[in-house]
């Protein structure tokens, strides 16, 4: 596979009813649309991703071109995939842990190849509209409308897109633009990397992916783990609890994050801007946002007396 291009979207579709009586129906979903060519062109195959959250989308986008790169076709192939493999191994660890809630769905020209977990299955309705409109994905919208209207109910369809990562690798170059948003943030910036004279190392797709989607978990974890940091300091973790041995494995998971990013760093001439964002900045900065969110919780403890007031500082 010689080039890779796409943009990963976080997306909520609103279903509203005519009859106001009705509650709205919400779907929530990331997406990301991975195409792929064969250096002789023979192979040409899409398959759109959705999943619970962005990095794991970013991470089976990854494992999916690195499949296809060094096995050919995934959607002709005389052995079926092991789509559970390749998921399997995204998740294991600390989201299988962590999120037990997360799921995923593969689709090729509309149709499920594999899910795993719960989906909300009006998002199966827009890869059928989007099939249909051979990638016009801005009309799917339009025509699942059409879709309920034709089987008798009349809906109005609230489409919000927001853009998290914007791809673009070949083996010389690649470049990628993140926007992870956070409560009362946005972290933005992009990176280019390119080979080192010295080193025949190639600039694979699926690696410009796994490190993006590195990027996009270690800036969200670096904020939970500040928020969780901010709350054992306020003595609402108990030590030896779940959520205490959550924070102690996030804090592992996101060193681990980085490590990969540095190693990336190190193989390739990699240039920021404006700059990297630092993971352990974000972690202080969410606690001091943490401070002003679980002070009400804290004067509530003084006043019952749960807490001792000689113990704090507010």
């Amino acid at each position: 596979m010689l080039e890779f291009n796409s943009s990963l979207l976080r997306e909520k579709f609103i279903i509203q009813s005519q009859d106001q009586d009705d509650e709205p129906i919400v779907a929530f979903s990331n997406r990301l649309a991975v195409s792929l060519v064969s250096p002789d062109g023979i192979d040409n195959e899409t398959f759109i991703i959705r999943t619970q959250n962005m990095h794991s989308c970013a991470r089976l986008a990854a494992s999916i071109i690195k499949n296809f790169s060094e096995k050919g076709t995934l959607a002709h192939r005389a052995t079926s995939v092991q789509w559970n493999e390749l998921w399997g191994d995204i998740i294991k660890g600390y989201e299988k842990i962590w999120n037990p809630n997360i799921w995923c769905t593969i689709y090729y020209k509309g149709r499920i190849v594999y899910e795993d977990g719960e989906h909300h299955s009006f998002l199966d309705i827009i890869e059928q509209c989007d099939a249909a409109n051979k990638d016009n994905y801005e009309s799917s919208v339009e025509l699942a409308e059409d879709i309920f209207s034709r089987a008798g109910k009349k809906v109005k369809i609230d489409h919000e897109a927001n853009v998290a990562l914007v791809v673009s690798a070949n083996a010389e170059k690649a470049k990628c633009g993140i926007i992870v948003r956070a409560a009362k943030s946005v972290t933005t910036f992009n990176y280019t990397a390119t080979s080192k004279e010295d080193s025949d190392r190639k600039i694979h797709p699926y690696t410009t992916l796994t490190v993006a989607a590195s990027f996009l978990e270690g800036v969200q974890l670096a904020f939970q783990i500040g928020m969780m940091k901010k709350k054992k300091e306020y003595k609402l973790i108990e030590q030896y609890s779940d959520e205490d041995r959550h924070l102690r494995r996030a804090t592992n998971r996101m060193a681990n994050l980085n490590k990969a990013i540095s190693n990336y760093e190190g193989f390739f001439n990699v240039i920021y801007r404006p700059d990297r964002p630092i993971f352990k900045d974000i972690v202080i900065k969410a606690e001091e946002l943490a401070a002003k969110v679980l002070r009400p919780e804290v004067e509530k403890k003084l006043a019952d007396g749960d807490i001792e007031a000689k113990d704090w500082v507010i």
